[in-house]
């Protein structure tokens, strides 16, 4: 565009110093023949009209010759302008048509972008209020358990509770969630003695991975009071890793209300009573049968009445394990009575007994049997 500028300028400068000199040329010519003129000694006498007609039409025709050549150049140069223009057009209609299809693009991808963060924003919508449904669903399942339910983290601080559990301990929700559940619920033995977290099974379901289960706890109320209570303390795992416990848990003051009403019945009857397990261990005898046997309570549960109390027959041979009837009645499923048979004592004595062997079942399968037993030599 510089370039232009100035060799437009210097065509314009050319043609004016033609002209100026041309006009002073004929300006000096025509002075020159005005001069011839008055000179009536001069040795040449023009005639001064037709000289500067002549150089007049010179003049004219010099001037016409300098306009075209000014004129073609401008209409070169014009040609060259509108050429650039052309060309300066037809790339700003490519420009523009580029920037065009960048836009449509540019609008095409946003559309698309705009289209999937709506589509992932209705998803985690979506999955949002499935999880809120779900999780509804699973509080009104627990808060339907009888048993008292609640969740641990790895820190033994409260996640969850039942609505049974928060009736049970005493707490509301929102007053448990975040706090020990140790410091709170499970701090002390039944007797009033601390119970140190380490040896707590709950501490160590949810430290060392293991189910663990009690009968014989202790879980105490916000007022204070405490409880019976049986458990079972089950490890939560996220893909592999420890992440805390859940805690199932009853009320057992009932049970062992029940349970102790039962034991005075059956320590008041004046018969021998003993239970068996599938493996003929003892699980229970009351005070009769102790007396009788010579057998503390403890010191026979869990231990073979066979080995201990009906090993050898009166005349000092060995009472095949498979030939007791006793035996018989948690294996085969059916009452066995006998008349005439002996116990022998924890001091190595025999005396002559009666007995009733009555299998014990639970949901249709044999768990064991029940054995009532009397002496004989009190009956005499």
């Amino acid at each position: 565009m510089t370039t232009q500028r100035t060799t437009k300028t210097s065509t314009a400068t050319r043609i004016s110093f033609i002209l100026g000199l041309l006009f002073l040329g004929c300006s000096l010519a025509l002075y020159y023949l005005d001069t011839l003129q008055q000179d009536k000694t001069a040795a040449i006498q023009l005639p001064y009209s037709l000289f500067s007609a002549i150089i007049m039409a010179g003049l004219f025709f010099t001037t016409m010759a300098l306009i075209r050549m000014g004129c073609k150049q401008f209409s070169q140069l014009l040609a060259d302008k509108s050429s650039q223009l052309e060309e300066a057009t037809r790339s700003l209609l490519e420009t523009q048509s580029g920037l065009e299809e960048i836009v449509e693009k540019r609008t095409f991808e946003l559309a698309v972008v705009n289209g999937s963060l709506h589509r992932e924003i209705a998803e985690r919508l979506q999955a949002e209020t499935e999880s809120k449904k779900l999780q509804k669903q699973l509080e009104i399942i627990l808060d339907s358990a009888g048993e008292g339910i609640f969740g641990i983290d790895i820190n033994g601080n409260f996640t969850f509770l039942n609505k049974t559990a928060s009736q049970l301990l005493g707490w509301r929700r929102q007053e448990l969630i975040g706090r020990s559940h140790h410091e709170l619920i499970h701090h002390s033995h039944e007797d009033g003695t601390k119970y140190p977290l380490a040896e707590c099974p709950i501490y160590k379901a949810y430290k060392q991975g293991t189910v663990l289960y009690k009968s014989d706890e202790t879980f105490w109320t916000k007022d204070g009071a405490s409880f019976p209570v049986e458990y079972s303390s089950t490890p939560i795992l996220e893909n592999d890793n420890l992440g805390g416990a859940v805690v199932v848990f009853r009320d057992i003051s009932e049970s062992n209300r029940l349970k102790k009403q039962l034991e005075l019945i059956v320590d008041s009857a004046g018969e021998g009573i003993f239970g068996l397990d599938v493996n003929g261990n003892v699980t229970f005898l009351n005070k009769a049968a102790s007396i009788m046997l010579g057998w503390e309570s403890k010191d026979l549960v869990g231990k073979s009445h066979h080995d201990l109390v009906h090993h050898t027959h009166a005349d000092g041979t060995p009472y095949p394990p498979e030939e007791c009837p006793i035996y018989k009645a948690y294996k085969d499923g059916t009452v066995h009575f006998k008349s005439d048979d002996i116990f022998w004592t924890k001091g190595g004595e025999s005396f002559p007994v009666e007995y009733t062997s009555t299998p014990i079942r639970q949901h249709q399968q044999l768990t064991g049997a029940v054995v009532v037993f009397r002496d004989l030599n009190t009956f005499e």
